[in-house]
């Protein structure tokens, strides 16, 4: 895990035209403002060392600078900081040294082949990149060797370019450069394919290029090629976040802090151009759905390299998508082929073809299930010690487990104003059914709700002298139920004691026709029942138990749902609840889409988004619904429900590169 802490966000004296905080930029969503005590109580509370990180964190004030560097080398001992390295002077060289600063720098290669790191045209740029090459040679002289991020494009690893980037590594390696990390470009616009994407041949062949190279090399550490391997030997504790299944909503290897003091995570999944906050808790739903989604469809079932792969890094996933697997999964598979058959010629024999892999694949979905994402490592240590027969005996097939909806916020104060009143209205929904019941029909007001409730239910009825019953969940299909992430449920009926009485019966004896025609629910609704769910309108806040009727639309536009809604609504208001009426009216007012791909479903809000696994694989579908983006808290963002930005996207014409 790193903290990285980011003074200035996205903010940056370059524009880099694939990089990959661009939709934060092209969003609006950068701030030139930070408040120092803000961010360091948020990192000592995360705890452990912190990288100042950008956009370009050397554009924040050299005196707060300075006092960052003090703070982290008192409280934990060391700092570090990742830059494109054009800023730094002598000061700055003598912070580092005072200050124990690991230096980290971003550079494509030497001269031209730099050119995509732009700096406002190109004979500025070209000045840029020979200032950085200086700055690299002195820091390797004068303090120590910085690390450096290579990203690998047309413009420095064409065959042509190759000969060029491999003598500069070995002119870099002669001046004491040990620590060089390769990306693969990350691509989030069509302009960036168009003008910068190598193919996965010319990707694999660089690649390759790097690898024959780093065996001249002695004490430079390519550490792509020594991750892949470590990981087909299982010993995976130390490579980095790409192999290690990130959760794009709380990517566990990157803890941001904003200078606001918030939190935040890997800016790679923020697709959307929006920072989101880290979830509450962790969840693996993408490799959970990757396992049992066929390659074909862009998952990766039946793939021996899956353990140790995993999809790769959900910023680089297929459309952008962070449900399907990376988009340069045929780079990764053949470079997985050379070495699995590289460690066979030397006598090793790697996980892809042992028998045990099935065993360790079972054993780290059932972690995935439940929550945890121990390394493989860790799994083998635990397989090769003695288990309990229990263990032992758990079935490969396994049932997914319930899993709880994961919320992601837009912004902290979002949170603040939305997350109590949002939590407080399933318990409204479930005391309104009983104030929505009408003593004087024959028909029951109903919900599905979780067994906790029906005490409270169950004396709410006897208060204003309705009967009451439980029935089981199914009796309503499609229901909603108020609390979804509860194992025990049940249908609460109410209304007069005969109403209920003849539901009871009907459900009792199987009459379906007779039960349904005594709830006081639009027929045409009723009638559709499960099927709602799966061939119509999804009722788009399910997932966190929140519906005006208990039971799905038939379709969005269905008048009588709009009819039942609205009178629903009404009597809430008389019973006391304007209050929470009024903030049900706005919820669904606002612009809202519901994607299910892979089995996982995605709900975006101008406020938040929220997914959930339902560990099935079924059609891909997308439904949005227009609305209202610009709510209170709520920001603007590059796709729909969010507002959008009140410029046009900030496109970067790159010469020197075409």
């Amino acid at each position: 895990m790193s903290i990285e802490l980011r003074p200035l966000g996205v903010a940056c004296n370059l524009a880099c035209h694939y990089c990959y905080q661009n939709p934060q930029r092209d969003a609006g969503n950068q701030r030139m403002t930070y408040d120092l005590e803000k961010m360091k109580k948020e990192a000592a509370r995360i705890g452990g060392s912190f990288t100042l990180f950008g956009g370009e964190p050397l554009l924040m004030r050299f005196e707060d600078l300075e006092h960052l560097f003090a703070w982290g080398l008192e409280t934990f001992g060391s700092n570090a900081i990742q830059t494109n390295g054009i800023l730094i002077e002598d000061r700055h060289i003598d912070l580092f040294r005072r200050y124990k600063v690991s230096v980290g720098i971003s550079l494509d290669g030497p001269g031209e082949l730099n050119d995509a790191r732009w700096h406002r045209g190109l004979e500025k740029t070209r000045q840029s990149t020979a200032i950085v090459e200086n700055v690299i040679e002195r820091l390797c002289r004068e303090y120590q060797a910085p690390g450096l991020i290579i990203t690998l494009h047309k413009g420095n690893a064409t065959a042509d370019k190759l000969p060029v980037m491999t003598e500069w590594l070995r002119k870099l390696h002669a001046i004491g450069i040990k620590s060089v990390r390769l990306h693969l470009l990350e691509v989030d616009h069509d302009s960036v394919r168009e003008s910068l994407s190598l193919s996965a041949r010319e990707n694999v062949q660089a690649l390759l290029a790097f690898a024959d190279v780093q065996e001249s090399l002695v004490g430079m550490h390519l550490d792509l090629f020594e991750e892949m391997e470590a990981l087909l030997s299982g010993q995976d504790a130390k490579v980095g976040c790409t192999w290690r299944a990130c959760d794009p909503y709380t990517t566990e290897a990157v803890q941001g802090v904003e200078g606001n003091g918030q939190s935040s995570n890997c800016g790679r999944t923020n697709k959307d151009g929006i920072g989101f906050i880290k979830a509450d808790t962790a969840g693996y739903e993408r490799y959970l759905a990757l396992y049992r989604t066929p390659q074909a469809e862009n998952g990766c079932a039946g793939c021996r390299f899956f353990l140790m792969c995993k999809g790769q890094c959900p910023g680089t996933s297929i459309a952008g998508d962070w449900r399907n697997r990376t988009e340069h999964c045929e780079e990764w598979k053949h470079l997985f082929t050379l070495l699995e058959r590289r460690m066979i010629l030397a006598g090793k024999i790697p996980l892809t073809i042992q028998p045990l892999r099935f065993e360790l694949e079972r054993r780290q979905l059932q972690a995935w299930e439940n929550g945890k994402n121990p390394s493989l490592s860790r799994t083998l240590s635990q397989m090769y010690q003695k288990q309990s027969p229990e263990s032992q005996s758990t079935p490969a097939e396994a049932p997914i487990a319930r899993m709880k909806t994961r919320v992601s916020w837009v912004s902290q104060a979002a949170r603040e104003k939305w997350q109590a009143r949002l939590e407080r209205l399933p318990a409204v929904l479930e005391e309104m059914t009983v104030n929505a019941a009408d003593p004087n029909t024959e028909r029951c007001a109903v919900r599905v709700v979780p067994a906790s409730s029906f005490p409270r239910l169950l004396s709410l009825a006897a208060e204003r002298g309705l009967a009451a019953a439980i029935l089981p969940a199914e009796a309503l299909p499609g229901g909603i139920c108020t609390q979804p992430a509860e194992e025990a449920t049940g249908l609460f009926l109410t209304g007069s004691t005969a109403s209920v009485e003849a539901s009871q019966a009907a459900w009792a004896k199987g009459n379906i026709a007779a039960f349904q025609s005594l709830l006081d629910l639009p027929a045409c609704c009723l009638s559709n029942g499960a099927a709602a769910q799966k061939t119509t309108a999804p009722s788009f806040l399910a997932p966190l138990g929140l519906s005006i009727l208990p039971i799905t639309p038939c379709r969005f536009d269905c008048p009588a749902a709009i009819t039942a809604g609205e009178r629903w609504l009404r009597i809430a208001e008389a019973a006391g609840y304007e209050s929470e009426s009024a903030s049900l009216r706005e919820i669904f007012s606002w612009a809202m889409s519901w994607s299910e791909l892979h089995g996982v479903i995605e709900v975006k809000t101008p406020l938040f988004k929220m997914c959930i696994d339902t560990g099935r694989n079924g059609a891909a579908r997308v439904i949005q619904r227009p609305g209202i983006s610009q709510v209170e808290g709520s920001v603007t963002g590059l796709n729909f429900p969010y507002s959008a930005p009140p410029r046009q996207s900030r496109m970067v014409q790159i010469a020197g590169v075409m």
